[in-house]
């Protein structure tokens, strides 16, 4: 090879190796491109979604490569169609140590890849016109707003305190079951006077809130041993899989 050959080779190689460095992604990056992609994917009915990033953990670096653990809420709200008095719903997908992968494509924006999916999401019907039936300051986690919460290296976003709305409903309630579905034989009226009956009022007991921790303990009747979670003015959690709601 000749002297001037073997000159341009050199050039030619240490230009490739310094284009194809990559420097580091920020947690900025990160979350902008995580954000994006979940945005595009907001299902089909659907007209906002919300992201709430509760910890962002950055892991190993190969080949241009970098590997995140996240922690994050995705809150969808369907407005439904009033109307018809149908006011949709609001489902509930937690992310809880979920792997992602990122790097560059071909046109040097950053692109991240994992499981975007939350199969197990909580869904409830809202009860009114405009009215989540999962409030999103309920929701732990930080909103992520662009250029709000930039930083580099390791970074992790404090979860916020779950706030318990100060009223309980006074007033017959139904239940809903996965999905959104009525369950029969379920709904229930609360007095203000500390007691509770079935909607034919042949099972009853006595029922204790706690406006503190956000919860009420029911005792005697249908519900006995029953501790009802996330008390709010829209209802509360009798399980997992079981939400009671005013009926209006």
């Amino acid at each position: 090879m000749k002297p001037n050959s073997f000159k341009c080779l050199l050039i030619c190689i240490g230009f490739s190796y310094s284009c194809n460095l990559t420097a580091q992604p920020s947690a900025e990056d990160f979350k902008a491109a995580f954000v994006k992609e979940l945005q595009q994917l907001l299902p089909e009915g659907y007209e906002k979604r919300t992201i709430k990033i509760v910890e962002v953990i950055p892991g190993a670096v190969n080949s241009g490569t970098y590997s995140y653990k996240v922690t994050a809420y995705i809150h969808d709200y369907d407005e439904g169609y009033p109307p018809n008095q149908y006011y949709g719903q609001t489902c509930l997908g937690k992310m809880d140590g979920y792997r992602f992968t990122m790097h560059k494509d071909d046109f040097g924006e950053w692109l991240v890849q994992g499981r975007f999916t939350v199969p197990d999401a909580n869904c409830k019907t809202n009860t009114a016109e405009g009215v989540r039936s999962i409030p999103l300051e309920t929701v732990p986690g930080t909103i992520y707003t662009k250029g709000s919460n930039a930083g580099k290296g390791t970074e992790k976003t404090q979860p916020v305190k779950e706030v318990t709305a100060s009223t309980l409903y006074i007033g017959e309630y139904a239940s809903y079951g996965t999905g959104g579905r009525l369950m029969a034989g379920m709904g229930f009226t609360l007095l203000a006077n500390g007691k509770y009956y079935d909607l034919d009022k042949g099972r009853g007991g006595v029922y204790v809130y706690n406006k503190q921790k956000g919860t009420i303990t029911f005792n005697g009747g249908f519900l006995d041993g029953q501790i009802g979670k996330n008390v709010n003015a829209n209802g509360f959690d009798l399980s997992a899989t079981v939400h009671c709601e005013p009926w209006r």
